[in-house]
């Protein structure tokens, strides 16, 4: 009888394990949450109101054997699901609200700043991001002098608090800042058409280039219905979940965990080990040695408010890379749900930064700067507001940093023979369907050649 443990049970250990089930006669997933999700979960309010723990719509990949054990919940009861082509995503730059695209509008700059940016990203050399030292040097060489000293340097201030020097070259992916709308829709549309511009413009609407691929969102109960939806499948296929446990040591031998320890005591045979969650704590488990590199998080919250009156936006969500603002993302759900005629008007936004205010301070504030950029009515009122913490916060992508986590990585891809590291222990991938993509080619490339060669 073969087992394979899983640590982790956030969306990537769910796919993982359901994934592993065909290959191995025992699958048993560990998370330490009491409840498999990550932060793929949702709460209700008293009076009913859902709200997700930050941005989340689906979206179907190209494909189709990952879809169909992501979406067979979803496929199996379509009336439950609001699905959609449009992704209908909004942004803020320098005091204003940009209606149809996700990206930072150059054209929102001062004018004078403008052309000068658009000419020198139209003009820029360009530097593979393997060869740039940092985020300054790629941005520089990529994008030019502008755009790096009006845009990037003063939101990356503000979502990482850190120079552009200190930070690894690659960070700018996860916020969105790796386009930029170059101005008029018919500008964008001719501009893109070269291969020299496309990656670094985007288009400045999101109806021109519109994928064709499904994107769903639940009509009730908010994401974490996706999760419930892959637990089920997980333990129809046999796999067992097992929450609100931990690893607290392993069984290591000729370059294999043979066996791993539960805080319970339980002792697990093991003859695969898929590990999900930061490779730091694997290292630990074997006391293998650790760079003293310091690890900075910024603080993360998400404050959910109800509202008396209908959004001005009428995007899904937005970016706020407004420098002066607090918000980095909103999130509008009855523009998903197609609530927005009767509300409740309910959105979450999401805070990266410490800030001297109160937390009721800190709120209104939020909502100020949410007049003021045209998100919502000056005449709106909070109904309801409540806040999370994220206990661990945002990881500062310093090149040290990710280099540690690389180097951690590598040691134990080289030191242990039975093991497959993906998800928050992938060192190429960080977006949610790349991060899947990778597990769905590595477990199955790993487990059928392992089959074949038996």
């Amino acid at each position: 009888m073969t087992r394979c443990i899983v640590i982790g049970g956030g969306i990537t250990g769910l796919f993982s394990a359901i994934l592993a089930s065909k290959y191995f006669d025992n699958v048993t997933l560990i998370e330490n949450a009491p409840k498999c999700g990550g932060l793929l979960q949702s709460w209700q309010d008293e009076s009913g109101n859902f709200f997700d723990l930050g941005t989340h719509i689906l979206s179907e990949t190209s494909n189709q054997q990952i879809n169909d054990i992501l979406f067979k919940g979803i496929y199996e009861n379509p009336q439950d699901w609001h699905q959609f082509e449009v992704m209908k995503v909004s942004s803020s730059f320098n005091s204003a609200r940009y209606d149809t695209g996700q990206f930072v509008p150059l054209h929102y700059l001062d004018e004078g700043d403008y052309e000068k940016a658009l000419l020198q990203l139209l003009n820029a050399k360009g530097l593979p991001i393997e060869q740039a030292d940092n985020l300054e040097q790629f941005a520089i060489e990529n994008y030019g002098l502008i755009v790096t000293d009006k845009i990037f340097r003063p939101i990356m201030l503000k979502l990482q608090n850190a120079e552009l020097k200190d930070l690894h070259p690659s960070v700018h992916y996860i916020f969105g800042l790796s386009r930029f709308i170059p101005g008029s829709v018919e500008l964008a549309r001719e501009l893109k058409k070269s291969p020299c511009y496309d990656a670094k413009l985007a288009f400045a609407t999101y109806y021109d280039g519109v994928s064709d691929v499904p994107k769903y969102y639940p009509k009730r109960g908010g994401v974490e219905l996706w999760i419930d939806y892959l637990v089920e499948q997980a333990t129809e296929l046999g796999v067992e979940i097992q929450t609100s446990q931990c690893v607290t040591n392993v069984a290591f031998s000729d370059s294999k965990i043979t066996d791993v320890i539960l805080g319970n005591g339980e002792q697990l045979s093991c003859d695969h080990i898929i590990w999900t969650i930061p490779p730091v704590f694997a290292l630990k488990l074997l006391d293998w040695p650790l760079a003293n590199i310091p690890v900075r998080f910024c603080p993360t919250s998400l404050h959910h408010f109800v509202l008396d009156k209908p959004f001005i936006d009428k995007n899904f969500y937005s970016n706020v890379y407004d420098i002066n603002s607090i918000p980095f993302r909103v999130t509008f759900y009855p523009n998903i749900t197609n609530d927005n005629v009767v509300g409740p008007y309910n959105c979450t936004v999401e805070v990266l930064g410490e800030f001297d205010l109160t937390e009721q301070a800190l709120n209104d504030q939020i909502i100020l700067e949410l007049k003021s950029l045209g998100y919502i009515e000056q005449g709106a009122s909070v109904v309801r507001v409540s806040s999370t913490k994220l206990a661990m916060g945002f990881p500062q992508f310093s090149n040290a940093f990710v280099n540690e986590r690389i180097r951690q990585i590598d040691a134990l891809e080289a030191g242990v023979k039975n093991m497959t590291l993906l998800g928050k222990a992938s060192k190429k991938e960080f977006f949610i369907y790349s991060v899947l993509q990778e597990a769905y080619e590595q477990l199955t490339y790993k487990f059928d050649d392992s089959l074949t060669s038996s």
